[in-house]
């Protein structure tokens, strides 16, 4: 019985002692990047485990509470991970508050150099050279078009590149009235509405490519409102115009960016403006949460540069980056931060989840892939956000006024000039008021409707029309006389009839 006793009690000891001597998990926290993010991230973080000894734990936060999550983390009111994935718009804000670790003692180690020039200037705020993050994916959103439906309807790379042209691809694929099997009709294009949290995404490379922008730098270096400049307004209007030409229906304006992307999945849209994902999630059958027995896996995706504006094209450009909390004190989290850029875990990792590595050398051998060379070329002329400290509420104000915009014209016919004016006068005061900007150059409403008379009949001018066109609506035009004729014909005869009975 001693003996057991002693057996028992040694053992405890034992286990005891090895579990004082393991190491505790490195955690990471990360958002729901493509199809079951943690199990791909954790395959790759075995590696980790087996070349250093040091386990980890990954937890997912929903895109919805993770900001507030990761807020109180960092602020010390819920512990904090070792190594988290940020948005690359909320680094500036984080990095003001001194609660991500600044990272340029380890600049050697990162080598910047490695990455692309647009993500990498999302690691820190605007004109500061302290390095706060590390570039994980890249973002990128380009034209993405049903190859099936863009073939049936002899359309091409380049008809499609211009606004211009894809305002006519679209007249084009909705005239032509097709329904799928199941009967559901095809539409040419879509995009969510109204409180969609991508609404300022998908407002943004209309406004890029027509020289535009929601903020702009006065000749002092300070910030403030651009909403109400001609450039911008024109790149607003262009995108109204989907709307206002019955080329996109009202109807869509009530969904919301995982509603509009199941449709265009199901083969019911010929374009969308979206992440890329779906690109790599065509090449994977649905066990592997892909798409390829889907119709659109089926009719096949093509990857499209943005249309030309009359500045050019230019892509929306976001993505995550990697950091590491202030709190922090395992030196090994440096570790697991480099661990996770390198260029073999970036390849196999965004090769999972569909979206771009951050990565130079791997975006070279990515390229090699027609679809992927086409994203990987419009880097070069995509946009990101501005790296501001303030941006991140700057950013919910213009989705309200870009949810008020659709909620106003939901009906058409109440469309109103002077209230855009009056919506557009007033968010772009409240953003230079958080700015802490005077503006002194206000644009009145008489200026407004000079500019955005004048870009709807630059568009209109620019814009071909078909010939039935012309033709039906001449008929329609005649029909709509023909009863004021018929009554002045019958009044004619009338007055003539009278006029001939007072001669008699």
């Amino acid at each position: 019985m001693f003996n057991l006793l002693k057996k028992t009690t040694l053992a405890a000891v034992i286990a005891a002692t090895a579990a004082l001597a393991a190491p505790k998990p490195l955690t990471v926290w990360i958002m729901p990047n493509g199809a079951s993010p943690q199990e791909k991230l954790e395959q790759r973080l075995e590696i980790f485990t087996k070349r250093t000894g040091i386990p980890t734990k990954v937890e997912v936060l929903d895109w919805g509470v993770a900001w507030s999550r990761i807020s109180q983390a960092l602020d010390g009111k819920l512990d904090a991970p070792d190594v988290l994935q940020l948005g690359t718009t909320w680094i500036p804000y984080f990095a003001s508050r001194k609660e991500i670790k600044p990272l340029n003692g380890w600049l050697k180690d990162i080598q910047p150099e490695r990455f692309v020039p647009v993500s990498w200037n999302t690691t820190h705020i605007d004109a500061d050279t302290v390095i706060y993050s590390v570039p994980w994916f890249i973002d990128v959103r380009p034209l993405l078009a049903n190859k099936r439906i863009f073939k049936k309807n002899g359309l091409t790379k380049e008809s499609v590149s211009t606004y211009e042209g894809f305002r006519e691809a679209l007249k084009k694929i909705n005239a032509s009235d097709e329904s799928l099997d199941d009967g559901l009709k095809v539409h040419a294009y879509a995009f969510p509405g109204k409180s969609d949290w991508n609404i300022l995404h998908n407002f943004a490379p209309w406004v890029w490519s027509n020289g535009g922008s929601f903020l702009e730098k006065d000749s002092t270096g300070k910030w403030h409102s651009n909403i109400l400049s001609k450039n911008t307004l024109k790149g607003i209007e262009s995108y109204l115009k989907f709307i206002l030409d019955s080329l996109v229906s009202t109807d869509f304006l009530q969904l919301n960016t995982s509603q509009v992307t199941q449709r265009f999945n199901n083969g019911e849209l010929a374009f969308i403006v979206n992440t890329t994902d779906v690109v790599m999630q065509t090449r994977f059958d649905g066990a592997m949460g892909g798409l390829a027995e889907a119709r659109l896996g089926q009719d096949s995706v093509m990857v499209l540069p943005f249309p030309r504006g009359s500045t050019g094209s230019v892509s929306f450009i976001g993505g995550s980056n990697l950091a590491i909390p202030s709190s922090c004190k395992r030196s090994e989290a440096k570790d697991l931060l480099l661990f996770l850029i390198e260029d073999e875990n970036l390849d196999a990792y965004t090769k999972q989840i569909g979206l771009l590595p951050s990565s130079k050398k791997v975006l070279e051998a990515w390229s090699e892939d027609e679809d992927y060379k086409e994203l990987v070329k419009s880097l070069e002329t995509g946009r990101a956000y501005v790296s501001i400290p303030e941006w991140g509420e700057l950013e919910q104000l213009l989705v309200n006024m870009f949810s008020n915009v659709w909620d106003h014209m939901e009906i058409p016919s109440l469309y109103s000039v002077d209230k855009l004016y009056e919506m557009f006068s007033q968010y772009s005061h409240e953003i230079d008021r958080r700015l802490n900007y005077q503006a002194t150059d206000v644009m009145t409403l008489a200026e407004f409707k000079e500019i955005w008379s004048a870009e709807k009949k630059d568009i209109n001018r620019n814009v071909s029309i078909d010939e039935n066109d012309i033709k039906k609506a001449v008929v329609e035009d005649n029909l709509k006389k023909a009863p004021f004729v018929f009554i002045a014909i019958v009044i004619l005869s009338f007055l003539i009839n009278f006029a001939r009975k007072r001669k008699k």
